[in-house]
Protein backbone atom coordinates (compact mmCIF):
# COMPACT_ATOMS: atom_id res chain seq x y z
CA UNK A 1 0.00 0.00 0.00
CA UNK A 2 1.56 3.45 -0.75
CA UNK A 3 2.10 6.04 1.44
CA UNK A 4 -0.69 8.92 1.51
CA UNK A 5 2.18 11.12 3.41
CA UNK A 6 5.45 10.89 2.57
CA UNK A 7 8.67 12.77 4.79
CA UNK A 8 12.00 13.21 3.47
CA UNK A 9 14.88 14.78 4.80
CA UNK A 10 17.82 15.87 3.27
CA UNK A 11 20.35 16.44 6.00
CA UNK A 12 23.14 16.89 3.60
CA UNK A 13 23.65 20.63 3.70
CA UNK A 14 25.39 21.40 7.56
CA UNK A 15 28.44 23.01 7.26
CA UNK A 16 28.75 22.28 10.81
CA UNK A 17 28.31 19.04 11.44
CA UNK A 18 30.46 16.93 12.66
CA UNK A 19 29.42 13.93 10.62
CA UNK A 20 29.72 15.96 7.63
CA UNK A 21 31.86 14.32 4.48
CA UNK A 22 31.91 17.53 2.79
CA UNK A 23 29.79 16.67 0.08
CA UNK A 24 27.39 18.58 -1.57
CA UNK A 25 24.92 16.14 -2.68
CA UNK A 26 22.56 16.67 -6.06
CA UNK A 27 19.60 14.71 -7.75
CA UNK A 28 19.60 13.73 -11.35
CA UNK A 29 17.60 15.49 -13.14
CA UNK A 30 16.17 12.67 -14.97
CA UNK A 31 16.21 10.04 -12.30
CA UNK A 32 16.02 9.43 -8.67
CA UNK A 33 19.31 9.09 -8.54
CA UNK A 34 21.63 11.01 -6.29
CA UNK A 35 25.74 12.16 -6.80
CA UNK A 36 27.26 14.12 -5.19
CA UNK A 37 30.34 17.28 -5.24
CA UNK A 38 33.39 16.67 -2.90
CA UNK A 39 34.24 19.53 -1.58
CA UNK A 40 38.22 20.24 0.20
CA UNK A 41 37.69 22.10 2.80
CA UNK A 42 34.62 23.41 5.35
CA UNK A 43 35.31 26.48 4.04
CA UNK A 44 34.88 25.75 0.33
CA UNK A 45 31.55 23.77 1.86
CA UNK A 46 30.24 26.99 3.01
CA UNK A 47 31.06 28.49 -0.28
CA UNK A 48 28.96 25.99 -2.00
CA UNK A 49 26.18 25.88 -0.04
CA UNK A 50 26.12 29.72 0.49
CA UNK A 51 25.76 29.53 -3.57
CA UNK A 52 22.75 27.37 -2.70
CA UNK A 53 20.77 29.86 -0.11
CA UNK A 54 21.90 33.06 -2.21
CA UNK A 55 21.54 32.34 -5.59
CA UNK A 56 23.67 30.63 -7.61
CA UNK A 57 22.76 26.83 -8.10
CA UNK A 58 20.40 24.58 -6.34
CA UNK A 59 20.49 20.97 -5.20
CA UNK A 60 18.53 19.50 -7.96
CA UNK A 61 19.47 21.62 -11.14
CA UNK A 62 23.31 22.19 -13.03
CA UNK A 63 24.70 24.93 -12.40
CA UNK A 64 23.58 26.84 -15.82
CA UNK A 65 20.36 26.36 -16.08
CA UNK A 66 19.56 27.39 -12.22
CA UNK A 67 21.08 31.25 -11.15
CA UNK A 68 18.24 30.73 -8.58
CA UNK A 69 18.23 31.26 -4.54
CA UNK A 70 16.75 28.80 -2.47
CA UNK A 71 14.18 31.18 -1.51
CA UNK A 72 13.43 32.39 -5.25
CA UNK A 73 13.04 28.68 -6.26
CA UNK A 74 10.68 27.88 -2.81
CA UNK A 75 8.76 31.01 -4.60
CA UNK A 76 8.56 28.81 -8.25
CA UNK A 77 11.28 30.69 -9.73
CA UNK A 78 11.92 27.84 -12.03
CA UNK A 79 8.53 26.75 -12.66
CA UNK A 80 7.15 28.32 -16.41
CA UNK A 81 4.51 30.82 -16.49
CA UNK A 82 2.42 27.31 -17.95
CA UNK A 83 3.11 25.21 -15.46
CA UNK A 84 2.08 28.62 -12.63
CA UNK A 85 -0.80 29.43 -14.63
CA UNK A 86 -2.41 25.72 -15.26
CA UNK A 87 -2.01 24.59 -11.58
CA UNK A 88 -3.23 27.79 -10.20
CA UNK A 89 0.09 28.89 -8.31
CA UNK A 90 1.19 32.34 -7.86
CA UNK A 91 4.71 33.52 -7.05
CA UNK A 92 3.54 35.46 -4.08
CA UNK A 93 1.41 32.97 -2.28
CA UNK A 94 3.46 29.97 -2.38
CA UNK A 95 6.76 30.48 0.57
CA UNK A 96 5.17 30.86 3.85
CA UNK A 97 6.84 32.25 7.23
CA UNK A 98 6.33 30.71 10.42
CA UNK A 99 3.89 33.65 11.20
CA UNK A 100 1.27 32.63 7.99
CA UNK A 101 2.15 35.46 5.67
CA UNK A 102 3.56 34.92 2.26
CA UNK A 103 7.33 35.98 0.96
CA UNK A 104 6.84 38.79 -1.11
CA UNK A 105 9.81 39.94 -3.78
CA UNK A 106 10.59 42.73 -1.38
CA UNK A 107 11.52 40.49 1.39
CA UNK A 108 14.03 38.37 -0.78
CA UNK A 109 17.09 39.93 -1.22
CA UNK A 110 17.01 40.44 2.79
CA UNK A 111 16.04 36.95 3.64
CA UNK A 112 18.97 36.09 1.82
CA UNK A 113 21.12 37.59 3.54
CA UNK A 114 19.73 36.76 6.88
CA UNK A 115 19.80 33.09 6.19
CA UNK A 116 23.27 33.45 4.99
CA UNK A 117 24.84 35.31 8.22
CA UNK A 118 22.67 32.24 10.07
CA UNK A 119 24.32 29.30 8.18
CA UNK A 120 28.27 31.02 9.44
CA UNK A 121 27.01 28.93 13.04
CA UNK A 122 24.08 27.76 12.41
CA UNK A 123 22.99 24.44 9.68
CA UNK A 124 20.13 24.78 7.03
CA UNK A 125 17.84 21.38 7.37
CA UNK A 126 15.65 20.98 4.27
CA UNK A 127 12.82 18.69 3.99
CA UNK A 128 10.02 17.81 1.08
CA UNK A 129 6.60 16.67 2.61
CA UNK A 130 4.54 15.39 -0.10
CA UNK A 131 0.70 14.32 0.05
CA UNK A 132 -1.44 12.58 -2.52
CA UNK A 133 -3.72 15.24 -3.71
CA UNK A 134 -6.84 13.23 -3.36
CA UNK A 135 -6.34 12.08 0.18
CA UNK A 136 -6.02 16.52 1.31
CA UNK A 137 -8.58 17.79 -0.79
CA UNK A 138 -11.10 15.04 0.56
CA UNK A 139 -10.14 16.32 4.21
CA UNK A 140 -9.30 20.16 3.89
CA UNK A 141 -8.30 23.42 1.74
CA UNK A 142 -4.64 22.82 1.21
CA UNK A 143 -3.82 26.45 1.72
CA UNK A 144 -5.65 25.98 5.16
CA UNK A 145 -3.47 22.72 5.69
CA UNK A 146 -0.11 25.06 4.67
CA UNK A 147 -0.91 27.43 7.39
CA UNK A 148 -1.63 24.66 10.18
CA UNK A 149 1.74 23.16 9.29
CA UNK A 150 3.34 26.71 9.60
CA UNK A 151 1.85 27.85 12.41
CA UNK A 152 1.16 25.00 14.22
CA UNK A 153 2.64 21.85 13.56
CA UNK A 154 6.13 23.03 12.75
CA UNK A 155 6.38 24.41 16.25
CA UNK A 156 5.22 21.78 18.00
CA UNK A 157 7.81 19.20 15.73
CA UNK A 158 10.61 21.60 16.85
CA UNK A 159 9.93 21.52 20.38
CA UNK A 160 9.38 17.29 19.84
CA UNK A 161 12.65 17.72 18.65
CA UNK A 162 14.79 19.13 20.77
CA UNK A 163 14.44 22.88 20.39
CA UNK A 164 14.05 25.85 22.65
CA UNK A 165 11.26 28.48 21.79
CA UNK A 166 11.35 27.51 18.15
CA UNK A 167 9.38 31.11 17.70
CA UNK A 168 12.45 33.25 19.22
CA UNK A 169 15.51 31.54 18.32
CA UNK A 170 14.17 29.71 14.52
CA UNK A 171 13.05 30.73 11.25
CA UNK A 172 11.35 28.22 8.54
CA UNK A 173 9.46 28.59 5.69
CA UNK A 174 6.80 25.92 4.18
CA UNK A 175 6.64 26.67 0.22
CA UNK A 176 3.75 24.76 -1.47
CA UNK A 177 4.39 23.02 -4.96
CA UNK A 178 1.18 21.13 -6.81
CA UNK A 179 2.74 21.35 -10.26
CA UNK A 180 2.51 17.29 -10.29
CA UNK A 181 -0.46 14.82 -11.27
CA UNK A 182 -2.30 14.03 -7.92
CA UNK A 183 0.26 15.74 -5.61
CA UNK A 184 0.95 18.45 -3.25
CA UNK A 185 4.42 18.61 -1.87
CA UNK A 186 5.93 21.32 0.78
CA UNK A 187 9.49 22.33 0.68
CA UNK A 188 10.50 22.83 4.06
CA UNK A 189 13.45 24.73 4.95
CA UNK A 190 14.54 25.91 9.06
CA UNK A 191 17.38 27.56 10.66
CA UNK A 192 18.86 28.43 14.03
CA UNK A 193 18.83 32.04 15.04
CA UNK A 194 20.56 31.30 18.08
CA UNK A 195 21.55 28.50 19.84
CA UNK A 196 18.33 26.83 20.84
CA UNK A 197 19.04 22.97 20.39
CA UNK A 198 19.29 21.32 24.12
CA UNK A 199 22.06 18.64 24.32
CA UNK A 200 21.93 16.01 27.42
CA UNK A 201 23.22 18.44 29.84
CA UNK A 202 20.38 21.00 29.35
CA UNK A 203 22.80 23.05 27.47
CA UNK A 204 22.09 25.21 23.98
CA UNK A 205 23.79 24.96 21.30
CA UNK A 206 23.06 24.99 17.33
CA UNK A 207 22.05 21.71 16.23
CA UNK A 208 25.32 19.43 14.32
CA UNK A 209 23.86 16.26 13.33
CA UNK A 210 20.94 16.80 11.23
CA UNK A 211 19.72 13.35 10.52
CA UNK A 212 15.81 13.18 11.81
CA UNK A 213 15.20 10.09 13.99
CA UNK A 214 12.24 7.61 13.57
CA UNK A 215 10.46 8.95 16.20
CA UNK A 216 10.46 12.43 14.88
CA UNK A 217 9.97 11.63 11.61
CA UNK A 218 6.61 9.41 12.66
CA UNK A 219 6.21 12.83 14.74
CA UNK A 220 5.75 15.11 12.17
CA UNK A 221 4.02 12.68 9.57
CA UNK A 222 0.93 11.99 12.09
CA UNK A 223 0.57 15.35 13.20
CA UNK A 224 -0.07 16.39 9.34
CA UNK A 225 -1.94 13.21 9.60
CA UNK A 226 -4.18 14.24 12.22
CA UNK A 227 -4.45 17.93 10.37
CA UNK A 228 -5.51 16.48 7.38
CA UNK A 229 -8.69 14.51 9.01
CA UNK A 230 -9.36 16.56 11.77
CA UNK A 231 -12.89 17.54 10.65
CA UNK A 232 -14.20 13.90 9.00
CA UNK A 233 -12.63 11.93 12.21
CA UNK A 234 -10.72 13.56 14.30
CA UNK A 235 -13.09 16.63 15.40
CA UNK A 236 -15.78 14.56 16.13
CA UNK A 237 -14.24 12.11 18.57
CA UNK A 238 -13.11 14.98 20.25
CA UNK A 239 -16.71 16.29 20.63
CA UNK A 240 -17.70 13.05 21.97
CA UNK A 241 -15.53 13.13 24.78
CA UNK A 242 -16.13 16.58 25.88
CA UNK A 243 -19.53 15.40 26.04
CA UNK A 244 -19.11 12.50 28.14
CA UNK A 245 -16.62 14.49 30.30
CA UNK A 246 -19.68 16.82 30.54
CA UNK A 247 -21.65 14.01 31.52
CA UNK A 248 -19.46 12.75 34.14
CA UNK A 249 -18.66 16.41 35.82
CA UNK A 250 -22.16 17.27 36.12
CA UNK A 251 -22.91 14.57 38.96
CA UNK A 252 -20.32 17.20 41.26
CA UNK A 253 -22.30 20.10 40.02
CA UNK A 254 -24.50 21.73 42.56
CA UNK A 255 -26.68 22.96 40.30
CA UNK A 256 -27.13 19.75 38.95
CA UNK A 257 -29.99 17.76 40.00
CA UNK A 258 -27.36 14.55 39.97
CA UNK A 259 -25.47 16.28 42.20
CA UNK A 260 -23.40 13.62 44.10
CA UNK A 261 -22.80 15.00 46.92
CA UNK A 262 -26.28 16.10 48.25
CA UNK A 263 -27.81 12.44 49.37
CA UNK A 264 -24.57 10.35 50.59
CA UNK A 265 -26.32 7.76 52.67
CA UNK A 266 -23.01 5.56 53.36
CA UNK A 267 -21.90 6.46 56.97
CA UNK A 268 -18.38 6.24 56.25
CA UNK A 269 -18.42 9.14 53.97
CA UNK A 270 -20.38 11.32 55.74
CA UNK A 271 -17.57 11.21 58.72
CA UNK A 272 -15.29 11.93 56.10
CA UNK A 273 -17.28 14.09 54.28
CA UNK A 274 -17.82 15.83 58.02
CA UNK A 275 -13.87 15.41 58.93
CA UNK A 276 -13.06 17.21 55.94
CA UNK A 277 -15.06 20.19 56.79
CA UNK A 278 -13.32 20.67 60.05
CA UNK A 279 -10.05 20.16 58.26
CA UNK A 280 -10.71 22.83 55.67
CA UNK A 281 -12.27 25.38 58.71
CA UNK A 282 -8.85 25.22 60.29
CA UNK A 283 -7.07 26.37 56.94
CA UNK A 284 -9.31 28.59 55.24
CA UNK A 285 -9.25 31.94 55.03
CA UNK A 286 -12.01 33.58 56.96
CA UNK A 287 -12.24 36.54 53.99
CA UNK A 288 -12.53 33.79 51.55
CA UNK A 289 -16.16 31.72 50.73
CA UNK A 290 -14.13 29.57 48.34
CA UNK A 291 -11.27 26.75 49.24
CA UNK A 292 -9.08 25.49 45.81
CA UNK A 293 -7.65 22.38 45.79
CA UNK A 294 -4.56 23.34 44.30
CA UNK A 295 -3.77 25.92 46.82
CA UNK A 296 -4.14 23.86 50.06
CA UNK A 297 -0.97 24.94 51.92
CA UNK A 298 1.60 22.40 51.55
CA UNK A 299 1.99 21.20 55.42
CA UNK A 300 0.74 18.68 57.56
CA UNK A 301 -2.63 19.41 57.43
CA UNK A 302 -2.73 20.11 53.51
CA UNK A 303 -1.17 16.74 52.86
CA UNK A 304 -3.84 15.13 55.09
CA UNK A 305 -6.33 17.17 53.48
CA UNK A 306 -5.56 15.89 49.82
CA UNK A 307 -5.41 12.46 51.17
CA UNK A 308 -8.67 12.78 52.18
CA UNK A 309 -10.22 14.35 49.58
CA UNK A 310 -9.02 12.14 47.04
CA UNK A 311 -10.12 8.96 49.31
CA UNK A 312 -13.75 10.29 49.39
CA UNK A 313 -13.59 10.97 45.12
CA UNK A 314 -12.03 6.84 45.25
CA UNK A 315 -15.57 6.10 47.73
CA UNK A 316 -17.59 7.75 45.70
CA UNK A 317 -16.67 6.15 42.61
CA UNK A 318 -16.70 2.79 43.75
CA UNK A 319 -20.78 3.17 45.56
CA UNK A 320 -22.26 4.99 42.46
CA UNK A 321 -22.92 2.87 39.89
CA UNK A 322 -23.62 6.36 38.18
CA UNK A 323 -20.35 7.11 38.10
CA UNK A 324 -18.85 4.31 36.74
CA UNK A 325 -20.95 4.30 33.67
CA UNK A 326 -20.51 7.74 32.92
CA UNK A 327 -16.85 6.81 33.45
CA UNK A 328 -16.69 4.34 31.38
CA UNK A 329 -18.15 6.51 28.87
CA UNK A 330 -15.41 8.43 28.51
CA UNK A 331 -12.54 5.68 28.80
CA UNK A 332 -14.83 4.02 26.21
CA UNK A 333 -14.68 7.22 23.91
CA UNK A 334 -10.67 8.27 24.63
CA UNK A 335 -10.22 4.20 23.47
CA UNK A 336 -12.46 5.07 20.40
CA UNK A 337 -10.12 7.86 19.81
CA UNK A 338 -6.95 5.78 20.17
CA UNK A 339 -8.02 3.76 17.25
CA UNK A 340 -8.80 6.34 15.18
CA UNK A 341 -4.37 7.28 15.93
CA UNK A 342 -3.72 3.68 14.95
CA UNK A 343 -5.91 3.86 12.17
CA UNK A 344 -4.38 6.68 10.61
CA UNK A 345 -0.97 5.51 10.93
CA UNK A 346 -1.73 2.12 9.72
CA UNK A 347 -2.92 4.11 6.38
CA UNK A 348 0.20 5.67 5.97
CA UNK A 349 2.57 3.21 6.69
CA UNK A 350 3.61 4.89 9.97
CA UNK A 351 5.61 2.66 11.90
CA UNK A 352 4.72 2.05 15.77
CA UNK A 353 7.81 3.94 16.95
CA UNK A 354 7.40 6.50 18.63
CA UNK A 355 3.54 5.94 18.64
CA UNK A 356 1.55 7.56 21.74
CA UNK A 357 -1.92 6.60 23.09
CA UNK A 358 -4.62 9.04 23.18
CA UNK A 359 -4.71 8.38 26.98
CA UNK A 360 -0.93 10.04 26.81
CA UNK A 361 -1.90 12.43 24.54
CA UNK A 362 -1.06 16.02 26.10
CA UNK A 363 -4.83 17.21 25.26
CA UNK A 364 -6.39 14.67 26.44
CA UNK A 365 -4.60 14.51 29.50
CA UNK A 366 -5.49 18.12 30.08
CA UNK A 367 -9.12 17.54 29.95
CA UNK A 368 -8.59 14.95 32.21
CA UNK A 369 -6.72 16.38 35.06
CA UNK A 370 -9.54 19.41 34.60
CA UNK A 371 -11.82 17.32 35.19
CA UNK A 372 -10.16 15.36 38.18
CA UNK A 373 -9.47 19.17 39.43
CA UNK A 374 -12.86 19.60 39.43
CA UNK A 375 -14.06 16.97 41.30
CA UNK A 376 -11.74 17.29 44.12
CA UNK A 377 -12.85 21.13 44.26
CA UNK A 378 -16.47 20.13 44.57
CA UNK A 379 -15.47 17.97 46.98
CA UNK A 380 -13.57 20.30 49.32
CA UNK A 381 -16.28 23.14 48.90
CA UNK A 382 -19.49 20.81 49.35
CA UNK A 383 -17.94 19.67 52.74
CA UNK A 384 -16.56 23.11 53.94
CA UNK A 385 -20.24 24.28 53.45
CA UNK A 386 -21.61 21.64 54.91
CA UNK A 387 -19.32 22.33 58.34
CA UNK A 388 -20.22 25.54 58.16
CA UNK A 389 -24.14 25.00 57.70
CA UNK A 390 -24.19 22.69 60.57
CA UNK A 391 -22.21 25.14 63.04
CA UNK A 392 -24.68 27.99 61.85
CA UNK A 393 -27.71 25.86 62.52
CA UNK A 394 -29.61 27.42 65.20
CA UNK A 395 -32.21 24.56 67.05
CA UNK A 396 -32.26 23.27 70.13
CA UNK A 397 -33.00 19.90 68.89
CA UNK A 398 -30.08 17.63 67.96
CA UNK A 399 -30.03 16.32 64.20
CA UNK A 400 -28.69 12.60 62.89
CA UNK A 401 -26.18 14.96 61.08
CA UNK A 402 -25.16 16.74 63.87
CA UNK A 403 -24.08 13.49 65.50
CA UNK A 404 -22.62 12.24 62.80
CA UNK A 405 -20.39 15.77 62.83
CA UNK A 406 -19.60 15.56 66.35
CA UNK A 407 -18.77 12.16 66.29
CA UNK A 408 -16.63 12.44 63.31
CA UNK A 409 -14.57 15.40 64.77
CA UNK A 410 -14.12 13.52 68.21
CA UNK A 411 -12.70 10.47 66.29
CA UNK A 412 -10.53 12.62 64.31
CA UNK A 413 -9.20 14.21 67.11
CA UNK A 414 -8.35 10.63 68.68
CA UNK A 415 -7.60 9.21 65.47
CA UNK A 416 -3.82 8.09 67.15
CA UNK A 417 -5.79 5.57 69.26
CA UNK A 418 -4.91 1.88 68.70
CA UNK A 419 -8.15 0.48 68.63
CA UNK A 420 -9.22 3.22 66.31
CA UNK A 421 -6.45 2.23 64.01
CA UNK A 422 -7.22 -1.31 63.85
CA UNK A 423 -10.76 -1.30 63.30
CA UNK A 424 -12.84 1.94 62.72
CA UNK A 425 -16.53 0.77 63.01
CA UNK A 426 -15.35 -0.95 65.97
CA UNK A 427 -14.22 2.33 67.40
CA UNK A 428 -17.05 4.17 66.27
CA UNK A 429 -19.67 1.63 68.09
CA UNK A 430 -17.50 2.25 71.31
CA UNK A 431 -17.96 5.48 71.53
CA UNK A 432 -21.84 5.21 71.01
CA UNK A 433 -21.93 2.18 73.70
CA UNK A 434 -19.78 4.16 76.47
CA UNK A 435 -22.26 7.18 75.87
CA UNK A 436 -25.44 5.65 75.35
CA UNK A 437 -24.96 2.58 78.05
CA UNK A 438 -22.77 3.95 80.29
CA UNK A 439 -23.72 7.27 80.74
CA UNK A 440 -20.44 9.24 80.22
CA UNK A 441 -16.93 9.02 77.99
CA UNK A 442 -13.99 10.65 79.75
CA UNK A 443 -12.78 13.65 78.17
CA UNK A 444 -15.33 13.42 75.01
CA UNK A 445 -16.67 17.12 75.73
CA UNK A 446 -18.03 18.11 72.56
CA UNK A 447 -19.72 15.04 72.01
CA UNK A 448 -21.04 15.13 75.66
CA UNK A 449 -22.00 18.93 75.26
CA UNK A 450 -23.80 18.34 72.18
CA UNK A 451 -25.65 15.16 73.11
CA UNK A 452 -26.78 16.99 76.27
CA UNK A 453 -29.06 19.19 73.97
CA UNK A 454 -30.92 16.11 72.47
CA UNK A 455 -34.49 16.22 74.06
CA UNK A 456 -37.20 13.33 73.62
CA UNK A 457 -38.26 14.04 70.10
CA UNK A 458 -34.66 13.45 68.78
CA UNK A 459 -33.62 10.30 70.71
CA UNK A 460 -35.37 8.43 67.50
CA UNK A 461 -32.54 9.94 65.85
CA UNK A 462 -29.72 8.57 68.13
CA UNK A 463 -31.32 5.28 68.13
CA UNK A 464 -31.08 4.94 63.73
CA UNK A 465 -27.70 6.69 64.32
CA UNK A 466 -26.58 3.41 66.88
CA UNK A 467 -28.11 0.91 64.44
CA UNK A 468 -25.92 2.57 61.41
CA UNK A 469 -23.08 1.27 63.10
CA UNK A 470 -24.53 -2.38 64.02
CA UNK A 471 -22.22 -4.61 62.31
CA UNK A 472 -23.28 -7.73 60.37
CA UNK A 473 -19.95 -9.66 61.49
CA UNK A 474 -18.24 -11.60 63.77
CA UNK A 475 -18.49 -8.82 66.40
CA UNK A 476 -22.13 -9.54 67.32
CA UNK A 477 -21.12 -13.17 67.06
Amino acid sequence: MNSKIVFIEHPYFAVNNPDNNLKIYLKNRRTDKWYSINCKNRQEYRKELNKYVLGFYDYSRNEKKAHTSMIEYFMGSKKSEDIMERNKMRREEMAMLKDGTFIKDDMVEDMKKSWSEYIEESNVELTVLSLYQDYVDENINIKDLQKEIATSILPKFFKYCGYTDPQKNLEWIVSLHNDRENNYHFHIAWVEKNKSYCYRNNKLGFKRRLKLTENENNFFKRQVSLAIERNKLYKPALIKINKDLEDLQSYFSPKDKNFTLKNISELDLEEDIVRLGFLLSKVRDISKKYIKYNSLPKNEIGNEIRKLTKEIKGKLFDSSSNLQLSEKEVNKSIDELNDIFIDIDKRNNISNVGFQSAFDNAMIKSKLEKLDNYILNSIVNHALYNYDNDKKTNNNKITLNDVISEVAIVIYKKKKNKLYSLDRKRFKKGVLKNYFISGTYENFDMLSNALRRLSESSLKAVDEFYEMFEEENEYEK
